[in-house]
């Protein structure tokens, strides 16, 4: 842990166990501890040591700026870098910015970018512009009530919305994060009940690629005030999280380099005027070979912390860019590392390639696996009992929502 920075308080908004990350990761580099501002707390970060924790009654625009100024004028000339965890966060962040005094840090895109990068077509526009394939895809418009035609993508595809943050309040109601859909009419009947629950934004309709969670990844990106990249790292995936309102995120991990995608990457994040962090969903086609690139988060990621594992703290980049004025080189981070949220034994039964099982358990026997819930100047008696239940947990998650690997992950 560094020695501790006077000047500097992190802010995180949300309260799942990526938060408890995001505060790591503030903690190893400048030994301070962060406020986060949520509307509840996972067990893991409920106890946590490294996290002043402020109960939010909701994340309204204006019941963020008010606690948010609150904390400003506690603290008058500190520094405040601000940390989402999610899009809707992103987005709610976004609308206030402007109100937000000099003291704070917010190393997400200006409104312009924001909304280019979250208009999955302009998106996939700007992919195909610098060399990025990606997969088949429809935008379909729910506003209003005219007749939805008929998909011209094959069957199986693939639904989800294309913005998350309009979307998530509907998991409560039992909708999902992602879709498999196998016929016109589930298709139809999904576009009626979204309709029935009052949903109007956009939902993309994609092809099916196949192969299981280690065909996906991830790129965690940094770029600075001037528009110059600045950190670079990528993962191939393990395991994701099979719940359905969890979909996507991953809980396993293995860092890769992967330099022939620094350029264009860079040269996309440029077209759009990309400033802050950002993270890249992607697949790797089974047939081709391939990585086919999905969508653009404007945030860091809720598994940020491979980066550590990799070589790179993600906060200390942004920290020496926007607080400490640094203009420091790229940094690729691609140190061989295991980042996994699960017990290896629930890990390793799910490796059915042979060659990735065998360098995972390579990985953590060489004492190059990282779990960033498990921090030792964090791990009280209480705290270390929740995070054991929070792993534990993943084995009767997986058992009802996955209870064995498939060929395409669903």
């Amino acid at each position: 842990m560094a020695q501790s920075r006077s000047d500097l308080l992190p802010v995180i908004l949300g309260g799942d166990i990526s938060c408890h990350a995001y505060a790591r990761e503030f903690h190893e580099a400048f030994g301070v501890r962060s406020a986060i501002l949520g509307t509840g707390f996972a067990a893991a970060v409920e106890h946590s040591r490294i996290l002043e924790k402020h109960l939010l009654p909701s994340f309204a625009p204006n019941q963020l700026l008010h606690v948010l100024l609150e904390l400003a004028s506690s603290a008058p000339g500190v520094r405040m870098p601000v940390i989402v965890s999610t899009d809707a966060l992103a987005e709610a962040l976004e609308a206030i910015r402007d109100e937000l005094p000099s003291q704070f840090v917010l190393p997400i895109p200006s409104r312009e970018a924001f909304s280019r990068a979250c208009d999955k077509s302009e998106f996939m526009a700007l992919c195909a512009a610098h060399g990025l394939p990606t997969p088949q895809t429809e935008i379909v418009r729910l506003a209003g009530s005219d007749v939805i035609p008929p998909t011209q993508i094959c069957f199986p595809v693939v639904a989800k919305a294309a913005r998350s943050a309009g979307y998530s309040h509907l998991f409560s109601k039992g909708f999902r994060k992602v879709y498999r859909m196998n016929s016109q009419a589930e298709l139809d009947e999904l576009w009626a009940s979204l309709r029935a629950a009052g949903f109007s934004g956009d939902f993309l309709v994609q092809e099916l690629i196949g192969g299981d969670d280690t065909h996906m990844g991830a790129l965690t990106l940094y770029v600075d005030a001037a528009g110059s990249l600045r950190l670079f790292s990528a993962a191939q995936t393990l395991l994701e999280d099979h719940a359905p309102t969890m979909r996507g995120n991953s809980v396993a991990m293995v860092s890769r380099p992967m330099p022939n995608m620094v350029e264009k990457v860079a040269g996309l994040l440029q077209d759009l005027r990309y400033t802050g962090f950002a993270e890249v969903d992607m697949k790797r086609d089974p047939a081709t070979g391939e990585w086919l690139f999905f969508e653009l988060n404007p945030r860091v990621g809720c598994n940020s912390y491979y980066v550590v594992g990799a070589g790179a703290n993600p906060m200390q980049i942004m920290v020496a860019d926007l607080v400490d004025g640094e203009n420091r080189p790229l940094v690729c981070a691609e140190n061989p590392c295991l980042y996994s949220l699960v017990p290896d034994c629930l890990l390793m039964r799910y490796l059915t390639d042979s060659t990735l099982a065998a360098e995972v358990r390579g990985l953590i026997r060489d004492g190059r696996r990282v779990d960033p819930q498990r921090y030792a100047p964090d791990m009280s008696l209480r705290r270390r009992l929740d995070v054991d239940l929070t792993e534990w947990n993943q084995l009767r998650k997986f058992r009802r929502y996955y209870p064995r690997p498939t060929e395409s992950s669903f």
